[in-house]
């Protein structure tokens, strides 16, 4: 079976029996050129809109705009820890293959991102659900602060989906082992998926980074 590119004999088999241990990730592109070490993120955006208290809860659209810029700030923190779970899934293999990792750390790192995708899926689809049921509370947000908190939630909302497109490829990695575990497929075509997967994720993963990069610098909005 294929392997990137400076895979050597040695790591053939290892990165082989990974998957049939249900323990690697799919990526994209030119794996791990871009992508940042796990401590250097926190996908958790500042949340700069208040709770609907005293002060806003007169004013219904206003209340009705802190509800849906902070459901889709939910969104971002939710798909934003999925996609760092891929990375770091990919990036094991990434470092497997350069020397980096012992098959040990690999395997290690693949065991404790695969345990978490489960609950990565449910927090997104928990937060999708959440947003889309506030949908459209800050198009009727009336006084100066309108124009900024819809600015806030539109670049929001954007982040949010370049973070789930990553996710969903963690999810589909995250289906395949499963499948695999099952005994839909064998070992080498498990392999094959993951080795295609791996090789692509980075397109996802790298666009992920730099909206990541941009959540400092999305504006503050206050609609009360």
């Amino acid at each position: 079976m294929w392997l990137a590119v400076g895979t050597v004999a040695a790591l053939t088999a290892v990165a082989w029996v990974a998957i049939a241990q249900a323990g690697s990730g799919s990526g994209s592109g030119e794996p791990a050129a871009q992508l940042a070490t796990h401590s250097a993120h926190q996908v958790t955006p500042t949340l700069s809109t208040p709770p609907a208290t005293e002060r806003n809860v007169v004013n219904p659209g206003a209340a009705a705009c802190a509800k849906e810029i902070q459901a889709a700030e939910a969104v971002v923190a939710a798909a934003g820890n999925a996609a760092e779970h891929w990375r770091e899934h990919v990036q094991a293999r990434t470092d497997l293959l350069a020397g980096k990792n012992s098959e040990e750390q690999t395997k290690a790192i693949w065991k404790r991102t695969r345990l978490l995708g489960p609950a990565d899926s449910v927090a997104i689809n928990s937060a999708v659900a959440e947003r889309a049921k506030v949908n459209g509370g800050c198009a009727g947000l009336p006084g100066k602060a309108a124009a900024v908190c819809k600015q806030r939630l539109a670049d929001l909302d954007a982040v949010g989906a370049t973070y789930r497109a990553a996710a969903r490829d963690w999810a589909a990695h995250l289906q395949a082992m499963a499948a695999h575990a099952a005994g839909e497929f064998g070992a080498e075509h498990a392999q094959d998926l993951w080795v295609a997967a791996w090789t692509g994720a980075t397109r996802n993963l790298n666009a992920a980074a730099r909206a990541r990069a941009t959540l400092g610098d999305l504006p503050t909005c206050r609609p009360a």
